[in-house]
């Protein structure tokens, strides 16, 4: 009877034994499947978080060289009008000069609204309020304090998206 009874307790045990390492292995391998998937989601979301944030910083890096030129073209008009004791403002194209700038500076702080990263939105936010005097006023850019702040501001923000961007491509450490 030992004879039989033995095989057969041997071969039920065995077949449970496999059972369950087959349950185990099949346990297994679905968490590491599971575990790559959520990996490979969370790198194309990181992915395209980054594409999304670099876009968004070439986009205001446009937009402040767009408002950095329309700033630099009220130059001329202004100094003829400051040699001739007029208001700029009120020449042919004066109309034309200030609008573009105020364009421009509505451009620059809807681009800057679509950043993420909280260094470089200041910088925008504090150059678009520097470049509000830069065509507003009479005196515009020949006032130095106002032409100083704004080129600093302007200095400022470039070098927060560069910084930015540099931490992005992996460049430079992130910080924050």
């Amino acid at each position: 009877m030992v004879d039989v009874l033995l095989p057969l307790v041997t071969l039920i045990l065995g077949f449970i034994a496999s059972f369950l390492l087959e349950l185990l292995r099949n346990h297994w391998t679905a968490q590491n499947v599971q575990d790559i998937r959520t990996a490979e989601r969370r790198q194309a979301a990181q992915l395209e978080r980054v594409a999304f944030e670099r876009d968004g910083l070439r986009a205001v890096h446009t937009a402040i060289h767009d408002l950095l030129s329309r700033v630099n073209a009220i130059a001329i008009p202004l100094a003829k009008a400051e040699a001739a004791g007029l208001d700029w403002r009120e020449s042919d194209d004066g109309q034309e000069l200030r609008a573009a700038a105020m364009h421009a500076t509505a451009r620059c702080s809807h681009e800057s609204a679509l950043l993420l990263h909280p260094a470089v939105i200041k910088a925008v936010e504090h150059l678009t309020a520097a470049a509000y005097p830069m065509y507003w006023t009479r005196e515009s850019g020949s006032d130095p304090s106002h032409r100083r702040e704004f080129f600093e501001a302007e200095q400022a923000a470039s070098r927060a998206i560069a910084t930015r961007l540099r931490e992005l491509y992996g460049f430079a450490p992130s910080g924050g």
